[in-house]
């Protein structure tokens, strides 16, 4: 398994197969936007997420820059594996009355 980086994206490959995708934007300098996380079904998604999420870490860290979070695994994992120096204040919460709720499509 390879992650390839490329402005905005983060990419895991296997055998040239796409499995995973990290993708976030660049606000400014000093903030990032952890947008979506995806994962081919059928594959570990837990694991793939996982390390895609770390070298997100490792490249927003060496960025110097604070990090608001979109996406709702990326959501659930911070709360697991905190990081109070990179994640921006005021994130929108995961669960409850104030979380984002999914819109319906009919």
């Amino acid at each position: 398994m390879a992650i390839t980086e490329e402005p905005g994206r983060l990419t895991l490959m296997v055998d040239d197969q796409l499995r995973a995708s990290l993708h976030y934007i660049c606000l400014s300098d000093a903030s990032w936007v952890l947008e979506q996380i995806f994962v081919r079904p059928s594959q570990p998604a837990t694991e793939l997420a996982a390390q895609l999420i770390t070298r997100f870490i490792e490249l927003a860290t060496a960025a110097h820059v604070t990090v608001k979070l979109l996406d709702p695994y990326a959501k659930r994992y911070f709360t697991q594996h905190p990081a109070p120096t990179l994640l921006a204040d005021h994130q929108l919460p995961v669960s409850g009355a104030a979380a984002v709720q999914p819109v319906s499509l009919d």
